[in-house]
C-alpha cells in the first residue's frame, strides 16, 4: 500500500507533508486492519476514515483495488482543500472512489462500512465521557454487522509528564513532539508538533492539540457500552527500536511509553 504521489506536488517542507512523513504509517495501519478483517471473514471494501486530515489512509485504501471505496471525514475544511488539490489528482480513476466529507464525526455518513478508523489519537478531542460514548455508538451503527472499528492510543508513565521528544525524519528535518501541559486529575494534555528545518529554521507549533488522555481500560469499557463486542488490544510485541509487530494481548507489562490499537466489532453475522 504505497504512499500515493501527488500530481500537484506541495512544497517538500509543507507542514502536511512533514506530518505524514513523521506520524503516519499507512502500511502498518492498513496492513493490520486488512489482516483483522480477513481473520474475521469480513470484506475489505468500504472504509470510513474519521479525523482524516489529508486523507492519506483513504487514498492508500482505494489504491488497494478497484472494489475498494473510502469516505474521509474531517471537521476542518482546510485539510480537505489540501487533499483535493494535492492528493486526489494523483489517484486518477480511483479518486472517484474516495469521498471527502466535512462533518463532525458524530454525524458522519452512516455507510454501512466494513471498517471505520479513528487514528492519530484525534478522538481525544472529546474530553467528556458522554461525548466520546456518543461518537463510538454512532460509529458502531455505521458498520455492517461484523464490521470493525479501530482506534490507536498511547500511554505509559511518561505520557502525563511534560516532555519533548525529537526524531530525525530525513531531508535535514527533525520532528519535535512536545507535551507542554499535563493535568494529573483531569488527564487534560496540551501538545504541539514542531519541525526543525534545514538551515536552522523552525516551524513552531505546526499542529497543536488540546486533548483528554483516555486510558486503555476506559476506552475498552466505553466501546463495550457503545455496543461493540470482541474488543481486542493489539499490542506491539517487539522490543524498542525494532519494527513494530502487533498481536492480540490481554495483559502487558507497563512501559514508559507505548502505542497500541484497540479494535471492536459490531455484533452480528458477516456481511457475506
Amino acid at each position: 500500500m504505497a504512499r500515493p504521489g501527488t500530481a500537484r506536488r506541495p512544497p517538500p517542507l509543507d507542514r502536511h507533508v512533514l506530518y505524514e512523513r513523521a506520524v503516519q504509517s499507512p502500511d502498518t495501519e492498513l496492513g493490520l486492519l486488512t489482516r483483522l478483517l480477513a481473520r474475521a471473514g469480513q470484506p475489505a471494501r468500504r472504509l470510513r476514515e474519521d479525523f482524516s486530515g489529508t486523507a492519506l489512509l483513504s487514498a492508500c485504501w482505494v489504491e488497494g483495488g478497484p472494489d475498494r471505496a473510502a469516505v474521509a471525514v474531517d471537521l476542518d475544511p482546510a485539510v480537505h482543500r489540501w487533499a483535493a488539490r494535492h492528493r486526489l489528482p494523483a489517484l486518477g480513476a480511483a479518486a472517484r472512489r474516495l469521498e471527502l466529507v466535512q462533518a463532525d464525526v458524530r454525524h458522519a455518513p452512516r455507510g454501512p462500512f466494513d471498517a471505520i478508523l479513528a487514528l492519530n489519537f484525534s478522538y481525544q478531542v472529546f474530553r467528556e465521557r458522554a461525548e466520546l460514548g456518543a461518537y463510538l455508538a454512532a460509529a458502531r451503527r455505521a458498520l455492517v454487522p461484523g464490521g470493525l472499528f479501530m482506534l490507536d492510543l498511547f500511554g505509559g508513565w511518561l505520557s502525563l509528564q511534560e516532555a519533548t521528544e525529537r526524531r530525525r525524519i530525513g531531508g535535514g528535518v527533525t520532528y519535535v513532539w512536545e507535551h507542554d501541559a499535563c493535568d494529573a486529575i483531569t488527564h487534560r494534555i496540551r501538545c504541539a508538533i514542531h519541525f526543525e528545518l534545514p538551515g536552522g529554521r523552525r516551524l513552531r507549533r505546526a499542529f497543536t492539540y488540546d486533548w483528554r488522555l483516555w486510558s486503555l481500560p476506559e476506552l475498552r469499557d466505553l466501546m463495550a457500552e457503545a455496543g461493540f463486542d470482541r474488543i481486542e488490544v493489539q499490542w506491539d510485541v517487539e522490543p524498542p527500536g525494532v519494527e513494530p509487530r502487533y498481536l492480540p494481548r490481554r495483559h502487558a507489562a507497563n512501559q514508559g511509553a507505548w502505542l497500541a490499537y484497540l479494535v471492536g466489532r459490531r455484533p452480528g453475522l458477516s456481511a457475506r
